[in-house]
């Protein structure tokens, strides 16, 4: 379709964009462009590296709360530890040393091999738990000496009171003595006593030596 314009040449002048109008117009197309681009470089650059950061960040977290469900496991075994450690201690502190009184209550009966003073022999040793923590063990030894002196009786007696255990001993039965023959024993005199003694509670004892 053709137009013709039947205006004169100085209003169709007029009716055209001016050069300086156009080239702002450009030149502020191109710099709101410019600045979008700008932006967008900066915001999505600063948010992938904000990203990044994040994922280290959380992975720092996790790494962190590892190392503390670790220490909170080690506290843990750390306080049963101490448990069993103080029980250990506490058992260790009222254990009663039965192969220590045996080997001074063996020492007794020897007696440096001093037989005029006694000779001893047993049949059996029972040893009893106290009832409760005020009681301490009891042990009951039945046995014999030699000859039909009773004299004999009271020497092993004092020499029991004598030995090391002896301070933890809280009764002790009073020396006395059976007759008792036995004619394949030479001499075949002697006397049947038994030996009772009721101990201190455990947590009383006074350790003797190392």
């Amino acid at each position: 379709m053709i137009r013709i314009n039947l205006l004169p040449e100085d209003l169709r002048r007029a009716e055209r964009t001016s050069p300086k109008v156009f080239a702002a117009t450009v030149l502020s197309v191109i710099v709101c462009c410019c600045a979008l681009g700008w932006f967008g470089y900066i915001y999505f650059g600063e948010l992938q590296e904000l990203e990044l950061e994040h994922a280290r960040t959380q992975e720092q977290i996790g790494s962190l709360k590892e190392r503390v469900t670790y220490h909170d496991a080690l506290q843990t075994e750390q306080k049963d530890f101490e448990q069993r450690k103080q029980t250990i201690q506490e058992i260790g502190k009222s254990r009663v040393l039965w192969t220590k009184i045996i080997d001074e209550m063996i020492d007794v009966v020897n007696n440096d091999n001093d037989v005029d003073r006694h000779r001893a022999w047993f049949r059996s040793m029972t040893v009893k738990d106290g009832k409760n923590a005020k009681e301490g063990p009891s042990v009951s030894l039945p046995g014999w000496v030699q000859g039909d002196a009773y004299r004999a009786v009271a020497d092993f007696h004092e020499d029991v009171a004598r030995a090391p255990f002896a301070k933890n001993v809280k009764t002790k039965s009073v020396p006395t003595g059976k007759r008792n023959d036995d004619p394949t024993r030479k001499p075949s005199e002697s006397l049947f006593f038994t030996l009772d003694l009721d101990f201190q509670p455990a947590e009383k004892w006074v350790h003797v030596g190392k």
